[in-house]
């Protein structure tokens, strides 16, 4: 990245602007975090938008794009207006369904009845009891009749003649204060209505997206603008603009190109350590594919290595682990190169990405020697039992890949301390390295008869040991870094071991999805018989037993290499991310 200072006469700074959001390669430096009225609505206003095109979005109709009746902010406010009302409808309903169950039973009556009653000190009361416990002489004692029985309730109105109450062991309800027609009409017209809200809404999804869309990136370029202006400084008595920002290197002369068509003075200058350069990640075609997961973690460090060619293999390798099943991997691949044909621009990426993953599991499911949990090793004319490794092998080889993976994030950290400080700072971490290359050496060299002469590894090891003390902290005096080194090994020491630990779950989760598919396997075929209606019940559990299997094991086989990505791998790569975006000032 570079670091460009634009200096513009203050008549001349909003056209400059205009030029210089066209050719859309500017990353401006915030100078402010306060912003004004009008950015605010400007920028609530997008917001809405994009909750209106994520509601209509959710509908799944195709668009027919058609002549706007309103602009786009009429359609979201439309849109407030009608979800409000629905939700006005939906709390109306909630008391309306309530009143409709009380008044039903009692059928049809007129609650202004009660008031000529009442005139003739009558007082109508209703009660309701189970019908074990209705007791026919309650019709002696009292004026009272049996108005309906249903679901085992009987339900009783009764006269009351002035202040004498009516005792009976029932409980006393009052009535809803409209007629049972009256409940049942608005109860029919909310429905009516909702239901034109509703179409109102999917003829909002096929005619107005495209509209919202429109609006939305008319106002984003004018928030922008706004926003350029807001963190421009003011000099000379605010007759003269200073402006600030960062392009990546490749644009230096398209930016140049522009600016000496201009009457603008502009000084160029190379990132400083304390500065917040923006990332921009340069990646091959392959690589690329995972800078969205990278993403959900952080964006690195502008002094940092990216980290995302480094993941990627092992992130697809530890999929393909987790999973563990040829059949299933197929399926991932198949289905994802399928929907891929149709997928929009911005979803191709990530069913290539999920088509990597599937193909990583079928070559995974080789070697666990699963196929829609059939155990291929049992297969007698399968020909690849040579290389299916039993349970035993398959937890050692989780823990291998994860010791792998820790140790090339050690040549990472490494690389990353001296390209940020020097040679000095990545001394004491090549010390663990070599420390871990001559234990290696002390324990493989003998099991394969090669002897090694002891002064070599007592060398090997006191240079690591002197590395690893003395540089642990170059920046103070020898003795206060051999101390910080002591206590930096027994952290790197119980560290490493417990991430070690860690990669056991590619194991368990592999042998877990197998298990699943194999006992889903076997639940099918007990409803194997003579008959041709056998095969039903048979297809219909596999279909819906390895349907969720593949579902769970997918889940769990990006979930936890995530974790083993951001936790196991970045901290021994000394990752420290924190990296902002680059975005352009542009339309």
């Amino acid at each position: 990245m570079l670091k460009y200072s634009f200096l513009i006469y203050h008549k001349e700074y909003v056209p400059f602007l205009e030029k210089l959001q066209e050719l859309g390669v500017l990353h401006i430096i915030e100078k402010k975090n306060e912003v004004d009225e009008n950015i605010k609505i400007s920028l609530h206003q997008i917001s809405e938008i994009n909750k209106a095109l994520k509601f209509l979005g959710k509908r799944n109709l195709e668009e027919s794009p058609a002549k706007p009746e309103m602009d786009g902010l009429e359609i979201v406010e439309s849109i407030k207006k009608l979800t409000e009302e629905i939700n006005a409808i939906e709390q109306e309903q909630i008391s309306l369904n309530k009143d409709i169950q009380k008044a039903q039973p009692w059928g049809d009556y007129d609650p202004q009845m009660e008031e000529k009653f009442a005139q003739k000190q009558i007082y109508l009361k209703y009660f309701v009891c189970g019908e074990k416990k209705f007791n026919p002489e309650w019709k002696e004692k009292y004026p009272i009749e049996i108005v309906n029985t249903q679901d085992g309730y009987v339900y009783i109105l009764a006269l009351q003649r002035g202040s004498n109450p009516i005792d009976i062991d029932a409980e006393e309800i009052k009535l809803p204060e409209q007629k049972l027609s009256e409940l049942l009409t608005k109860d029919r017209a909310n429905k009516e209505r909702l239901a034109e809200i509703e179409k109102t809404f999917d003829e909002y999804a096929i005619k107005y997206q495209d509209i919202l869309r429109e609006t939305r990136r008319k106002l984003q370029e004018k928030t922008d603008f706004e926003l350029a202006i807001n963190h421009t400084e003011k000099r000379a008595e605010e007759k003269v603009m200073l402006l600030e920002g960062w392009i990546p290197e490749e644009k230096k002369e398209d930016l140049e190109e522009m600016l000496n068509k201009q009457d603008v003075y502009y000084v160029l200058s190379q990132p400083k350590s304390d500065d917040k350069v923006p990332i921009k990640l340069r990646n091959n075609k392959f690589n690329r594919l995972f800078e969205p997961i990278g993403d959900l973690f952080s964006l690195p460090d502008y002094e940092e290595l990216d980290l995302t060619p480094f993941f990627a293999p092992f992130f697809m390798l530890f999929f393909g682990f987790c999973v563990g099943d040829t059949g299933y991997g197929l399926f991932i691949l198949i289905a994802t190169l399928i929907f891929r044909r149709k997928a929009s621009k911005e979803l191709k990426p990530l069913l290539t990405l999920a088509s990597y993953l599937g193909a990583a599991t079928v070559l995974m499911g080789f070697i666990s020697g699963t196929f829609f949990g059939v155990e291929l090793v049992k297969v007698e004319a399968y020909p690849l039992k040579d290389i299916i490794l039993d349970p035993l092998k398959l937890f050692w080889l989780s823990i291998g890949i994860g010791g792998l993976q820790i140790f090339y994030g050690m040549f990472i950290k490494a690389a990353n301390q001296i390209k940020q400080g020097g040679l000095k700072y990545g001394l004491s971490t090549i010390g663990w390295i070599l420390l871990i290359i001559s234990g290696a050496l002390a324990v493989v060299f003998p099991m394969i008869n090669i002897s090694l002469p002891k002064i070599v590894i007592q060398i090997l090891f006191g240079i690591s040991g002197a590395l690893i003390l003395i540089f642990a902290n170059p920046d103070i005096n020898i003795f206060a870094s051999i101390g910080s080194g002591l206590y930096d090994a027994y952290n790197m020491i119980t560290g490493v071991f417990g991430d070690l630990l860690s990669y056991i779950r590619l194991f368990a989760l592999g042998i877990s999805s197998a298990i699943l598919g194999l006992v889903f396997n076997q639940i099918a075929a007990q409803f194997l018989g003579g008959s041709f209606l056998s095969y039903i019940p048979f297809i219909i559990i596999l279909l819906i037993g390895h349907g969720l299997n593949i579902f769970l094991a997918s889940l769990g086989a990006f979930v936890h290499p995530l974790r083993l990505t951001f936790v196991e791998f970045y901290k021994n790569a000394g990752f420290t991310g924190g990296g902002k975006q680059y975005k352009p000032f542009s339309k």
